[in-house]
C-alpha cells in the first residue's frame, strides 16, 4: 500500500531559492504522525520566537545570527550530553556520534568571536526509549530545518556568515532524516510512543524558555 503525505517544513524556502530543493517524502509511520501531531504547536511557538525570526529578516547583522548560535548552543550541549550518556548504557540503540552537532556551532561561535552560555532551563531526563527518540526527533528535525536558514541567509545576502551549524549534514541531511525515521520506527516500542511525543514537546517547550531568557531586545 502506497502512502502520501505533506512533510511540514521549518522553513518554507521555496521563495528564496534558485533551484527548489526536494523535501523528503517518507512513508508515515505511527510514531512519526503522533510526534509530528504532537510538536505542532510548540514547533509553530518556537519557529516565531524573535531569536529564530531574526534568521529570515532581510537585514539581519553578524549579531543578530550570533545572538542565536548563542542561544542555541546551550540546548545543543545539554541535549548532546544527555544523549551520549544514555547511549554509553544502552549501546545498539542508536549511533548517535557521527551525527553530533557542537564541534560546528562551537565553529561558528568561534568565527564570529562569541562566547557560549550554558542552558538556563532543564531539558527533559532521557530514562527510557522513548525518551530518546523523542529528543532525537526534535533535534534531527532541527537539523532538517537548517538547511532552510542557510538557503535564506545565502538569498538574503549573509552567505559569509559562518554556516557549519547549519549545513553540519550538507548532501547528507535528506538520507540522515530518513534513517532516523526507520531506526525510531524499529526501535521504539509502541508502548513507548507517548513517552516520546511527551519528550519532544517538552524539549520545545525547554528550548523556547531558553531562548526567552537570552532573547535582548535591544
Amino acid at each position: 500500500m502506497t502512502y502520501k503525505m505533506q512533510v511540514t517544513v521549518l522553513y518554507d524556502a521555496r521563495n528564496y531559492l534558485d533551484h527548489p530543493i526536494t523535501m523528503p517524502s517518507p512513508t508515515p509511520s505511527t510514531l512519526h504522525q503522533q510526534l509530528r501531531l504532537a510538536t505542532k504547536e510548540p514547533h509553530h511557538a518556537l519557529d516565531h520566537h524573535p531569536l529564530m525570526a531574526r534568521l529570515l529578516a532581510p537585514d539581519i547583522d553578524r549579531r543578530d545570527y550570533g545572538d542565536a548560535l548563542v542561544a542555541m548552543h546551550g540546548v545543543i550541549a545539554s541535549v548532546e550530553v544527555a544523549l551520549l550518556a544514555y547511549l554509553s548504557r544502552h549501546p545498539g540503540l542508536f549511533d548517535y556520534a557521527p551525527r553530533r552537532k557542537l564541534p560546528a556551532l562551537e565553529a561558528d561561535l568561534a568565527t564570529l568571536g562569541r562566547l557560549a552560555v550554558p542552558a538556563t532551563v532543564a531539558i527533559p531526563v532521557i530514562d527510557r526509549v522513548g525518551a530518546l527518540f523523542g529528543m532525537l526527533y526534535t533535534l534531527e528535525g532541527a537539523t532538517l530545518g537548517g538547511q532552510f536558514i542557510a538557503a535564506r541567509l545565502r538569498q538574503q545576502g549573509a552567505g559569509d556568515f559562518p554556516l557549519q551549524f547549519y549545513t553540519v549534514y550538507g548532501d547528507q541531511t535528506r538520507s540522515r532524516w530518513l534513517a532516523f525515521l526507520d531506526l525510531a520506527e524499529q526501535r521504539c516500542p509502541p508502548a513507548d510512543y507517548a513517552c516520546a511525543a511527551t519528550t519532544a514537546v517538552a524539549l520545545f517547550d525547554a528550548i523556547r524558555c531558553h531562548f526567552d531568557v537570552c532573547y535582548d531586545p535591544r
